[in-house]
């Protein structure tokens, strides 16, 4: 077992560099893959291939929908229109702490992040009540309401590098929300039904009507997300189109409806801002991807497997990994890139459904959301609560999501085998 201490060591280390130094995850996960690689015994004509390429592959998967969901999402704050999509989202839903719910949920995968969502959305929420502990309950609902979707949904950058990594539905990777939509589904309705009774009663005005916005500015506030469906509609409908379907082609015409829809100087700070947050996230998610290769291309895959398989049963081996992994250093993302290029390096998941399998990676993702995890720790600071206050409407909710999930993936590895 000569892969296992090292492993251990730079989880280890990957943590305590978070949690106690705040060092960028890019740096610490490059620096973990050199010291594994290190201390594993492997050449460093081995390791360091493997650290380049493994980063460079994870930029390939993810980089154009990274940046488009960055920009996009630039683009709706710096000219307000963001504002028009919660006021349409609030005439829907109703109540305040449904508006908050589904804005999370439905505007982190178009945006590709749970985190840009959260924090273009936190101050629009945030006059949605005017107490003080209600405005707190509506902050925690947008967080893990979009981290449902973001963990669960294709095409957000967890699902995709899972699937992407996996090679699980190739040419057809929608097929993966047909099982894990209903599942994202019933948790946001469980979220806001368990939400609603710990809720303090509206004060006067606070379910007010929103003004409504005119049509012409509705249109340009939704036409990001009208077009990207629509491209991907075309693509799937349209066989003389199928390129349309790439999930890459349609994130780049919904950026161009979004720009197309501005003036020349908020198109220009919000391309500026969005790559600047673009590239910070994709440096972290490859950083992620040569902690990933570099394990991949050691003896690490074979020899857990072969340690879990007497312990455990197969089917939990992705959980357990991604558990890990997770807690170890916070991002969902990474999480689910690191552990699908574990398993598919060791052979694990062969025998297993592919759904089963991605359901098992994001109920790991979700399950030790604490300091080691950066939302953690903007949560914290745009509620202003404590750590247990955070951990009870946070971590709490999201470990419990996973263990749900990890309940759904059992009953479909059950049911489809």
């Amino acid at each position: 077992m000569d892969t296992l201490l090292p492993f251990a060591v730079c989880l280890v280390l990957i943590t305590v560099a978070a949690v106690r130094y705040h060092l960028p995850p890019f740096l610490t996960l490059v620096g973990a893959s050199i010291l594994f690689g290190a201390l594993s015994g492997m050449p460093a004509g081995v390791f360091m291939p493997a650290i380049t390429g493994g980063a460079g592959r994870l930029f390939g998967i993810l980089g154009i929908v990274i940046f488009s969901g960055a920009v996009i999402a630039q683009v709706l704050r710096e000219s307000r229109l963001i504002e028009i999509i919660v006021a349409d989202i609030t005439r829907v839903a109703g109540r305040p702490l449904h508006t908050s719910g589904l804005a999370g949920f439905l505007l982190s995968v178009p945006l590709m992040c749970s985190i840009t969502s959260f924090v273009i959305l936190s101050p629009i929420v945030a006059h949605l009540r005017s107490g003080g502990s209600g405005v707190r309950q509506l902050l925690y609902v947008l967080a893990v309401g979009g981290s449902l979707s973001f963990v669960l949904l294709y095409p957000s950058p967890v699902m995709h590098s899972i699937l992407s990594t996996l090679n699980f539905y190739p040419g057809d990777p929608w097929r993966i929300d047909v099982v894990t939509l209903p599942i994202a589904l019933a948790l946001l309705a469980a979220l806001l039904l368990a939400s609603r009774r710990r809720l303090p009663p509206p004060e006067e005005g606070d379910t007010a009507p929103p003004a409504e916005a005119p049509a012409q500015e509705r249109l340009r506030a939704w036409a990001p997300f009208a077009v990207l469906l629509l491209v991907l509609a075309a693509g799937a409908a349209l066989p003389a189109f199928d390129l349309l379907g790439d999930i890459n082609i349609a994130l780049l015409a919904a950026l161009i409806a979004a720009l197309a829809g501005v003036t020349g100087e908020v198109r220009l700070r919000a391309l500026a801002k969005g790559t600047k947050n673009a590239g910070i996230i994709i440096f972290d998610l490859s950083g992620a991807g040569a902690f990933g290769a570099v394990i991949a291309a050691s003896a690490f895959p074979s020899e857990v497997y072969a340690l879990a398989l007497p312990v455990m049963p197969e089917i939990l081996l992705p959980f357990v990994v991604a558990a890990l992994v997770q807690a170890a250093q916070g991002s969902r993302v990474v999480t689910a890139a690191v552990t699908s290029t574990i398993l598919g390096a060791s052979g694990a998941v062969s025998a297993l459904n592919p759904a089963a399998t991605a359901l098992m990676i994001c109920a790991g993702a979700f399950s030790f959301s604490y300091v080691s995890d950066p939302f953690f720790w903007l949560i914290k600071r745009t509620t202003g609560d404590g750590f247990s206050s955070v951990v009870r409407h946070y971590t709490l909710p999201l470990f419990i999501a996973g263990m749900v999930t990890l309940a759904a993936a059992l009953l479909v590895q059950a049911v489809l085998g």
